[in-house]
């Protein structure tokens, strides 16, 4: 077995969530690890496994998901490192909000008099560091109270599932349809104690049979969202909440405007940069 490793540097703008869309979507390609710089991100994979054109790849991405300034910089030929040490010296405890800091298993810091949510993220998104992930927290604090019932969808690493757990409330499933989400979700409801509060399934809403929810979760992407509302909002009991986020300040009076046809109306709207987040009710 070949010891020689290929690192792909790709160029990547500091938005977290670009750079987890273009991680995410690599990692089907088989590689063993990224690390992040100023420039972008390392992706590597051993040479005897690559077998296909990364220029190509990366404007597919590109484009796929109309992503501005990512673009292929180099190939180099390197030895096998410890890509997960690498990794887990770039994760530092994050304060998301007055009450909660998130912080990984293996340096969760001197929080003593904060709620802190161990999060080892893994490829899923949710680890803290983006703004949508603070913005729901924040948002959630304001509606979740002891006992609701939680749906989130599109739960990634589970940590707002956990969140919730955190904040009382007790009957929480999380979905995703991406497979990591199973592993990664249930091992972090472990390791934050709230296994007993939270179901992780694989799949989007056709595996939640169940409804009358108090609250529903919902940080990924707009069209997403836009697609998923008539379901998700069935799933609501009457005086229930919805709260989404992955949203852009552009995004706001699109989400509005879908939510009004159906008769909802937004409570909140909490911004970060240039994200959103929006909490809404029947009208």
């Amino acid at each position: 077995m070949s010891d020689i490793y290929l690192d792909f540097h790709i160029a990547v703008s500091p938005d977290e969530s670009i750079r987890e869309i273009v991680s995410a979507t690599l990692n089907e390609f088989s590689f063993e690890g990224f690390v992040e710089d100023e420039l972008g991100i390392h992706c590597y994979i051993k040479k005897n496994d690559w077998h296909e054109d990364i220029e190509s790849i990366i404007k597919i991405i590109a484009e796929q998901y109309n992503l501005p300034f990512v673009q292929y910089i180099t190939t180099t030929e390197i030895q096998h490192k410890n890509w997960n040490e690498e990794w887990e010296q770039s994760i530092q405890p994050i304060q998301v909000s007055e009450r909660f800091v998130i912080a990984p298993s293996w340096n969760t810091g001197n929080n003593i008099s904060k709620t802190v949510i161990i999060i080892d993220p893994k490829m899923t998104f949710g680890t803290g560091y983006h703004e949508t992930t603070r913005l729901m927290i924040r948002l959630m604090e304001n509606y979740i109270t002891t006992g609701n019932s939680v749906l989130d969808v599109g739960t990634g690493t589970g940590i707002l599932a956990i969140a919730a757990a955190k904040m009382g409330a007790k009957h929480i499933i999380g979905v995703d349809i991406d497979e990591w989400s199973l592993e990664n979700g249930i091992e972090n409801t472990r390791r934050n104690k709230v296994e007993e509060d939270i179901v992780i399934r694989i799949g989007s809403l056709e595996v939640v049979p169940e409804s009358n929810f108090d609250i529903i979760l919902a940080n990924i992407f707009r069209n997403t969202i836009l697609d998923l509302l008539v379901d998700m909002l069935q799933k609501l009991s009457k005086n229930g909440k919805i709260i989404f986020s992955g949203l852009l300040i552009a995004d706001q009076s699109i989400i509005e405007e879908a939510l009004s046809k159906r008769n909802f109306k937004s409570i909140s709207v909490l911004r970060e940069n240039e994200w959103i987040a929006i909490a809404a009710e029947r009208v």
